[in-house]
């Protein structure tokens, strides 16, 4: 698809916010006492019931903005590089633009993970009105299934919307494992000839292991891998391919120090996937916290397919991990009250 004038004015007004967040991003790591990336997780609710997600309810009220800006405030004192904020569905919480301003403000980066039905151009310019660096918009399928509802027949409107209107770089993610593969392929073409970036993440079971992939499943994903779309330079996901290939990985996990994850209570714990640990408030979550996490070995990392969790923990592969071995808490996401279903992403 050819560059038109609409879609190359958002990329340059969007060249300030990204030059910001490179300048943060490089000296982020270059201290090993600095988070890169954390996912504060705005509301639990979600307008959808995908069945490999455990991460949602429908009832649960936004968080206060009052609430979200304290522990914006709290990962600036960290020094965090950036913050994803997450669901559930980030777009049901009525000021999003709000706190995208106010981590902005607090010299941090911000980006947002939506299902993206509910964009709108308003809200999209509001976004990039605000600062925001990066959304991703997640498209699992085609065509809407049992599994899942994110499908590009009902997003693409939206997709197209984010072409036209978006002042910040979009990315496309899919479940590899929640379509047939060849549909995963469709979605990435697709992403890529609007000019997003796209990827994939694994499906996985409940203990946080990937589902097995079978050799034309396989073959698919290495042609997604090839396309231009899915190049994310330093961000890439070819630890995946090792992992389908080997069933297990040599890494330096750096959960809790370079990445976590606060949920809706204010609790930080190390992933999305593994819930529980260490559980302590963001309040009293410390350089001192940070430092031991940075030193710990996860036992789960074997097996992790988490592709944010190795690219957060990519430029500190040189550095000593020492420190007791952990299994950092219950797989599958497990939070009282949700359901548990047998694959997650």
């Amino acid at each position: 698809m050819p560059n038109t004038p609409s879609r190359l004015a958002p990329l340059r007004a969007s060249k300030r916010v990204e030059g910001r967040a490179l300048l943060g991003f490089a000296a982020g790591a270059l201290d090993p006492d600095r988070p890169l990336l954390v996912h504060l997780v705005v509301t639990r609710r979600c307008n959808l019931s995908c069945g490999y997600c455990v991460e949602y309810d429908h009832t649960s009220a936004p968080v206060p903005l009052e609430t979200l800006c304290e522990r914006v405030d709290h990962l600036a004192r960290l020094r965090t590089v950036t913050v994803a904020l997450t669901g559930g569905e980030t777009l049901l919480h009525p000021q999003v633009p709000e706190l995208v301003r106010h981590v902005r403000a607090r010299g941090m980066s911000a980006t947002l993970n939506t299902n993206g039905l509910l964009l709108t151009a308003g809200r999209i310019r509001a976004l990039g009105d605000a600062g925001l660096l990066g959304m991703q918009v997640s498209v699992d399928a085609v065509t809407p299934n049992a599994t899942t509802k994110k499908a590009l027949r009902p997003l693409l409107p939206k997709l197209r919307l984010l072409a036209e209107h978006a002042r910040f770089r979009v990315q496309v993610n899919t479940v590899f494992g929640a379509a047939p593969p060849e549909e995963a392929l469709e979605v990435v073409r697709t992403a890529s000839e609007l000019g997003f970036a796209a990827k994939c993440s694994l499906a996985r079971r409940t203990d946080g292991t990937p589902l097995p992939q079978d050799a034309r499943a396989r073959e698919i994903l290495a042609e997604i891998g090839r396309l231009r779309g899915r190049s994310l330079g330093p961000l890439d996901e070819s630890f995946q391919d090792a992992l389908l290939r080997d069933g297990k990985l040599d890494w330096k996990c750096r959960a809790g120090a370079r990445f976590f994850h606060v949920c809706e209570n204010g609790l930080v714990h190390f992933c999305g996937v593994r819930m529980g640990a260490p559980g302590t408030p963001l309040a009293e979550y410390g350089v001192a916290d940070i430092r031991r996490a940075f030193g710990e070995r996860k036992a789960c990392a074997v097996s992790c397919p988490v592709a944010y969790a190795h690219q957060a923990s990519r430029l500190d592969s040189f550095r000593a991990q020492a420190g007791t071995e952990t299994v950092p808490g219950p797989p599958g996401g497990a939070r009282p009250g949700l359901k548990h279903l047998p694959v997650i992403a």
